[in-house]
């Protein structure tokens, strides 16, 4: 649990890579300013975090199953957060795609799009009217320069965040009245 004066920061897909660190670093810092929700879709790979964060997991960092491709999922994470208080909010949880698109089915195009769009759209939904009821928040989502210019053989990737950066460019603006960031 959070203590006082310290924000809850809520990170999707913490199993490794960015999310792992970034979990790491914000549970370790130095003048204890973040309480952190570290998620992922299969607690089984939690022994990374767990031992990259040492003494902070259980303490300023706390680990919850999430899986941003299920809106039960999504709403349960949120619930089980006190007060579902979450100052940040972190949208790390991704996954790629790589080949030829006459390659690629569709299912595994939608696959991609529930993660890298759909993931992000149902985290925002679910902690967004908090957020704007306290006019406060911080919602971070990670992107990648494919969300602004293609690369060959990345078609459906780079297709998910150029839809990913659109909507974040809208959302920023209907946020800020809220004075969420």
């Amino acid at each position: 649990m959070a203590d006082g004066g310290q924000k809850v920061v809520l990170i999707t897909g913490c199993s490794s890579g960015i999310g792992l660190r970034i979990a790491v670093t914000l549970a370790k810092d130095e003048k204890k300013r973040y309480h952190v929700v570290a998620t992922m879709r299969d607690l089984k790979k939690k022994s990374k975090l767990v031992e990259a964060a040492g003494d902070a997991y259980g303490k300023n960092l706390v680990l919850l199953p999430l899986d941003v491709c299920s809106n039960e999922s999504v709403k349960q994470c949120v619930d089980n957060i006190k007060d579902r208080h979450i100052d940040i909010l972190i949208n790390n949880a991704g996954v790629g795609l790589l080949g030829p698109v006459e390659s690629i089915s569709i299912d595994e195009m939608k696959r991609v799009f529930e993660t890298n769009f759909f993931g992000v759209v149902r985290m925002i939904k679910e902690v967004m009217p908090d957020m704007k009821k306290r006019r406060s928040g911080h919602i971070v989502v990670m992107s990648s320069v494919m969300g602004l210019q293609g690369v060959v053989f990345n078609d459906v990737y780079t297709a998910s965040k150029f839809a990913m950066e659109g909507f974040c460019e809208s959302m920023a603006v209907q946020l800020m009245k809220f004075n969420v960031r």
